[in-house]
């Protein structure tokens, strides 16, 4: 099988060690803050050496916000190859939801979306990030459609269902109330309807100020 061979044991334990650092990164901004968190003390949590953190980051917010390799094209991918007879909506929000119910399982997720909501001023730290992934659900509409890049339905579609994405995580609590599933398929199934006023008035539960978190 691949996962025996050399190069597929040195690839688990470089996604390993990954994680590792990540998780780290994550754990001690929420504990410590980030201005008192060093890439010594992330080497020191994770069991490694700043010469092999290195490999992997470029510095700690890289190490704690940085998205897995790979993931805008893995989302690009996905929502291109989803059935055609499907709305662009449908498969951005069946991508969407899919990646989430993924991401939900790690604790990685969790403590980030935790930390930019007890920090959020840490927000814009994230821009890249998030324009990244948009920048991948783009091309996807563009492809799925045929439509250029910057043609306005492409751009609108995309941005509308990455902020309903992000509206949705921002509304959800870990520990009680719908699962962050849920919330998302919601989220996008208003846009699809149009976003029609709701029948319960505001200030309802399920409300609750925004803030930054996305899918990687």
């Amino acid at each position: 099988m691949e996962s025996d061979r050399p190069d597929g044991l040195r690839e688990r334990k470089k996604r390993a060690t990954h994680r590792a650092l990540q998780s780290s990164a994550v754990a001690l901004f929420r504990l410590h803050g980030p201005e008192a968190v060093t890439v010594e003390s992330i080497c020191a949590d994770a069991g490694v050496s700043p010469r092999t953190f290195f490999n992997y980051f470029s510095s700690k917010d890289e190490a704690a916000f940085m998205l897995e390799e790979g993931t805008p094209a893995l989302i690009e991918e996905r929502i291109t190859a989803r059935p055609p007879q499907e709305t662009p909506l449908e498969a951005i929000r069946a991508v969407f939801v899919a990646r989430l119910g993924e991401l939900a399982t790690g604790r990685i997720w969790l403590e980030r979306v935790l930390l930019l909501r007890e920090r959020p001023e840490l927000a814009p730290r994230i821009t890249l990030t998030n324009r990244a992934v948009e920048d991948a659900v783009t091309r996807a509409v563009a492809a799925r459609t045929g439509l250029p890049e910057c043609h306005l339905y492409v751009r609108t579609t995309a941005a509308a269902v990455f902020a309903a994405q992000q509206a949705a995580i921002s509304c959800w609590e870990p520990d009680s109330g719908p699962d962050v599933v849920t919330l998302v398929t919601e989220a996008v199934d208003l846009l699809s309807r149009g976003l029609p006023a709701p029948p319960e008035p505001a200030g309802q539960p399920g409300t609750r100020t925004p803030d930054a978190a996305q899918v990687h």
